[in-house]
């Protein structure tokens, strides 16, 4: 490939390199760690990227399409892994919600914090009432504040964070806490409607930015298929160099949505 060819690739990658990389620091370095071991994951967006380029290489393209083809499949996956994220915050931040809500109403009328626990549980929904449940089951084995902590860790939320703390202080006061859970509860509406608002206005967009990508790599395509000129021209040097700086572009504009919208979603779903 061409010196000109190198330079696009190289700004092919680094555009790239800014959608993956994390927008609060790299995993390792800032992410919050609750327990002795944490699983590592692997990002999605470098095996898409990986994955698309080695098709565009089997399929005896240059180097210039893979790279295009690279850029392309970072986008789309970057786009619905924005909509699968504000997914797991709004329903997490409604499940804290209902907890809370459900918390505050048992405060008044149990005899103690894991009463209250024990009753709240089976009256919430989905992934959190199977944290409430094995919060009611720990408080009862191991007691409220290691409890409490191992359900921090469960649901990554700053509501549930807050509720766990909420919990430890009230049960080694031994008072009355429906005052300061009914506060817990209006906090915690009032993520959820943020996180609402959040999948309602920017997350429901991401396939449709995906789409757009899609379905112009398949108008490419077409012409391609239907122009057999346009089709080796394309699979030549000159049409490498222009779909890889086509992507490149598209990938610029995109990181302007990306990037704020996959850094409020990670926050959102962060204690």
């Amino acid at each position: 490939m061409s010196a000109p060819g190198w330079i696009i690739a190289l700004g092919g990658a680094l555009a790239v390199a800014v959608l993956v990389w994390p927008a609060s620091g790299t995993r390792w370095s800032m992410r919050v760690r609750t327990g002795p071991r944490r699983r590592t994951a692997v990002p999605a967006e470098p095996l898409a990227g990986t994955a698309a380029a080695a098709i565009t290489v089997v399929a005896g393209l240059a180097p210039g399409h893979a790279a295009a083809a690279a850029i392309g499949a970072v986008v789309c996956t970057s786009a619905l892994k924005i909509l699968l994220a504000s997914r797991r915050w709004s329903a997490t931040a409604e499940g804290v919600a209902r907890l809370a809500g459900v918390l505050a109403n048992q405060a008044s009328v149990a005899v103690t914090v894991t009463d209250a626990i024990g009753r709240a549980a089976p009256l919430v929904s989905g992934t959190i009432r199977r944290a409430a449940t094995a919060l009611a089951a720990d408080c009862e084995a191991i007691g409220v504040e290691v409890a409490a902590e191992r359900f921090a860790a469960r649901v990554p939320s700053s509501a549930a964070r807050s509720l766990a703390d909420l919990i430890v202080v009230s049960a080694e006061g031994g008072g009355r806490w429906a005052e300061t859970v009914e506060v817990l509860e209006q906090e915690a509406s009032q993520a959820a409607a943020t996180a609402r608002m959040f999948h309602a206005r920017v997350a429901t967009i991401m396939p449709t930015l995906a789409l757009v990508v899609v379905l112009g790599s398949g108008l490419i395509a077409g012409a391609a298929w239907s122009a057999g000129d346009v089709g080796a021209w394309l699979a030549g040097p000159g049409g490498a160099m222009l779909l890889l700086a086509g992507s490149t572009v598209v990938a610029v504009l995109s990181a302007r949505v990306l990037l704020p919208a996959r850094a409020m979603a990670r926050a959102g779903g962060r204690r």
